[in-house]
């Protein structure tokens, strides 16, 4: 049965305020992967509740869960694989991506790196592993009002990095929108590139992320965040190797831990 079939299906049965809710999901249903519950049930006027209650109704686990579905009813193409290993991605297009984001990580004079929720852990990895070798790399605020002023020192030739994954979180896919407008550089690593990050970045790197029961399986995403970083780690050469092992030094001196 279709996914829409399955929906209308319960609809005679619904309250006032569940078919209201019924209605505005059917009509905005290709927008649900890139929502969060509490803007879906904002479009819908009723509570964050009233959608989660819905989703069950129409026999998912949660928001979660039906989003997931949704995205493989309205983007099919994009590759599944129940192991979840970079083997899903086609291999010259995440090469090229991984290549096209060192490059312009290794070009920028100033690295600023978002993420916000799940996503603050890839951003707080990238960070960590990257100024081993990179000085000019900074995590942004965790606030994204706070993040969004930072823009003001943006000087010319700086980068946004932005992790997010579905349900996007609202205040990285506005810290992307107002530094498109601002004509500032961006780099998303996202699960889609049909997410609202991706269609307002200027470079996208694309991992897939899927749900195996009830959390989404994230490996994949720090795996391509270290291809990244070894591919720009590469490209500086001589300079990389002195700078880690340097760092490594640093480290033992005060019996630190990587």
């Amino acid at each position: 049965m279709k996914l829409i079939d399955k929906i209308k299906l319960h609809h005679n049965n619904l309250t006032p305020k569940l078919k209201q809710a019924s209605n505005s999901i059917l009509l905005n249903l290709n927008e649900i992967p890139f929502q969060t519950i509490r803007e879906t049930a904002k479009k819908a006027d009723v509570s964050a509740l009233s959608v989660s209650r819905l989703n069950k109704l129409w026999g998912y686990t949660g928001y979660s869960d039906f989003q997931l579905a949704v995205r493989l009813e309205c983007y099919p193409n994009i590759k599944k694989n129940p192991k979840l290993d970079l083997d899903i991605i086609d291999e010259n297009n995440i090469k090229n991506s991984i290549e096209l984001a060192a490059k312009v990580l290794t070009e920028s004079n100033e690295v600023y790196i978002s993420g916000f929720r799940s996503a603050k852990s890839f951003a707080l990895y990238m960070n960590y592993m990257g100024r081993m070798v990179f000085d000019n790399f900074y995590l942004m605020p965790d606030s994204g009002l706070s993040a969004a002023q930072d823009f003001v020192h943006f000087g010319k030739n700086n980068l946004l990095v932005a992790f997010s994954t579905t349900p996007y979180s609202s205040e990285t896919v506005k810290l992307i929108k107002t530094a498109q407008s601002m004509k500032i550089k961006t780099l998303s690593f996202t699960d889609n590139n049909l997410s609202p990050l991706a269609q307002h970045s200027d470079f996208v790197v694309e991992v897939p992320i899927l749900k195996m029961n009830r959390l989404y399986n994230m490996a994949p995403m720090i795996n391509v965040i270290e291809q990244v970083l070894e591919k720009s780690f590469e490209i500086l050469g001589k300079n990389a190797d002195q700078k880690i092992e340097y760092f490594s030094q640093r480290i033992k001196a005060i019996n630190g831990y990587w």
